[in-house]
């Protein structure tokens, strides 16, 4: 798994265990978001095929998330949260540069495996603080498919990238997001 450099602070649990119908919605919400955002990656890399079959395989499995999360609100009388602006991807977007393609690919997916190695983390924080039942078991399994999803971008960075290129943009890339997962306050949400 990817070390990220900084660990989320343990009293996070408890923010998000205070109000698990505004983390569910924020959850839903991630899953929604992060399936466009593999198919953007498909359609805007048509000639890259790997990254494609991926990102098709990483947009269903998202929405099938999105669609487990939204039974898990339902089974506790809630619909969907409004779609509110995300600082923290908003600040990991802001570390895209956009001076070619090509950067800016091996930037989607480099960010793309850091905000999936954060969700993974706080998943497993999650799964550990919440009482037995189909909850935990839930987030449990989540971490896991987690981790293959923010292992699954590295590879694909490092499929079309440099190994030298990609290990020193990941690098700057890790200290950039502890930065912003330092700086962010906590709350009932993914990030």
């Amino acid at each position: 798994m990817l070390a990220l450099r900084h660990r989320t602070p343990e009293a996070w649990k408890h923010v998000a265990l205070g109000d698990v119908g505004a983390f569910l919605q924020d959850h839903a919400a991630n899953e929604r978001k992060v399936s466009g955002s593999a198919m953007w990656l498909a359609v805007h890399f048509p000639e890259r095929h790997e990254l494609v079959d991926a990102m098709v395989e990483l947009a269903r499995e998202e929405l099938e998330h999105f669609a487990l999360v939204y039974a898990l609100l339902r089974e506790r009388g809630l619909g969907l949260g409004a779609d509110l602006a995300d600082a923290y991807m908003g600040r990991m977007h802001g570390l895209l540069r956009k001076r070619d393609t090509n950067t800016h690919l091996l930037d989607r997916l480099l960010t793309s495996a850091l905000v999936e190695a954060r969700g993974c983390e706080r998943f497993r924080l999650l799964g550990e603080a919440l009482p037995d039942g189909p909850l935990r078991e839930f987030y449990v399994g989540l971490v896991g498919t987690e981790a293959r999803h923010h292992a699954l971008f590295l590879r694909l960075g490092r499929l079309y990238f440099a190994p030298a290129e990609v290990e020193v943009r990941l690098d700057e890339l890790l200290d950039a997001e502890a930065v912003i997962a330092r700086s962010l306050p906590l709350r009932p949400a993914l990030h």
